[in-house]
């Protein structure tokens, strides 16, 4: 990709730039709270979004949803003055609207985004293209990537690009962790609130394909040789992990199940799925 504007980069210029270090993704929900301050001190991370509130001094933050960064460029000054990995476009915009939006930050490096790969249809998970993938990204071959309802799996994808040796995960529990029923951590809850009322991970229907993604991309990482460390909460000596049983997948594959009428599957059988596989999961 080649931008007119000079804070404009195609993230390929960040190909290999945490080789052989281990890299820190840090989500937004309420076990954020137990986490120390200084706890990124030292290391290789990337903030999720509202996780820049907490931990504003990270290596980068990680965009894909164009309220979130409005919002923190408009609070947050700081923000649009550090290294940014953004989705391109970010979603449910078009790229006028993202270049727009991110036009007064410092430093944006853009990658491809399609969700819901591999066939444009959420909950489609394939832990075979997932693999695939995740090689082919660990081997700088890809810069389009795609998720199933968090902006968790695109940053994954970013940071094996980065040259991840290994992956961590904090604040990122899907609703698998007790949380005291809040969304997101203390400081920043009533503001996600006011974003998205209604929009939670107690909905089976919304966290089923994310967990499953998250499973699969732990999955495809191990097999490809780079540690993928999933973190419950802080403990000093970080040994909580986040965990599933097939019982509970069961029973959210279940009740994640949805109908749609006649014409949405014409075009999803027709249309959508065609149109990702031809275009981009065979690329």
């Amino acid at each position: 990709m080649k931008f007119k504007n000079n804070n404009f980069h195609d993230v390929r210029d960040l190909s290999g730039r945490f080789n052989g270090n281990p890299v820190w993704i840090i989500g937004s929900d309420p076990t954020l709270d137990t986490y120390p301050d200084n706890f990124l001190e030292g290391k290789l991370s990337i903030t999720l979004h509202l996780a820049h509130v907490k931990y504003p001094n990270a290596t980068f933050r990680y965009t894909s949803e164009f309220d979130r960064s409005e919002f923190l460029i408009r609070e947050n000054p700081e923000y649009a003055q550090l290294p940014i990995i953004s989705a391109y476009p970010v979603y449910g915009k078009t790229k006028k609207e993202t270049r727009a939006l991110l036009e007064q930050c410092s430093n944006v490096y853009f990658h491809h985004m399609v969700n819901y790969l591999p066939t444009g249809v959420r909950g489609e998970v394939s832990q075979s293209y997932t693999i695939r993938e995740v090689s082919r990204t660990i081997r700088h071959k890809s810069v389009v990537w795609g998720s199933h309802g968090s902006c968790l799996h695109t940053c994954v994808y970013a940071a094996l690009f980065l040259g991840a040796s290994e992956v961590h995960v904090i604040g990122a529990g899907h609703n698998l962790v007790k949380t005291g029923g809040l969304d997101h951590f203390r400081a920043v809850d009533n503001i996600h609130q006011h974003m998205r009322v209604g929009d939670t991970f107690t909905n089976p229907q919304i966290v089923f394909p994310v967990i499953e993604q998250t499973l699969a991309l732990k999955k495809a990482c191990e097999e490809n040789g780079v540690p993928f460390f999933w973190h419950a909460r802080y403990t000093p000596e970080m040994d909580e992990f986040v965990t599933a049983s097939d019982d509970l997948l069961n029973e959210l594959r279940i009740r994640s199940y949805r109908s749609f009428d006649f014409a949405h599957r014409v075009y999803r059988l027709l249309v959508k799925r065609p149109y990702t596989l031809l275009f981009y999961s065979w690329r």
